[in-house]
């Protein structure tokens, strides 16, 4: 694993990257919202597939998790993906 940070543009190349990233290390893309006026607050999810092929998801996955780009190991996980591509 490198450990040199890199940052990226977020570039459609980039966010799809950033995308598989967090499904290689945390399994799945996920998120809570706790803007609703449930007790509980709601799950959601996203496939890269979604995310791909789906314009709405695509930014709304690109607004909820550019952030995690700066999480060392998801910037390892997007380095090695990139160099395999």
């Amino acid at each position: 694993m490198s450990s040199v940070f890199k940052k990226y543009r977020m570039t459609r190349k980039n966010v799809l990257l950033l995308a598989q990233a967090i499904i290689n290390v945390r399994g799945t893309i996920a998120w809570q919202d706790y803007a609703s006026d449930s007790p509980y607050p709601d799950q959601h999810s996203l496939t890269l597939n979604e995310i791909k092929g789906n314009s709405q998801k695509f930014e709304r996955f690109r607004n909820e998790f550019t952030h995690q780009m700066y999480d060392y190991v998801i910037n390892d996980e997007m380095q090695r993906l990139e160099q395999e591509l």
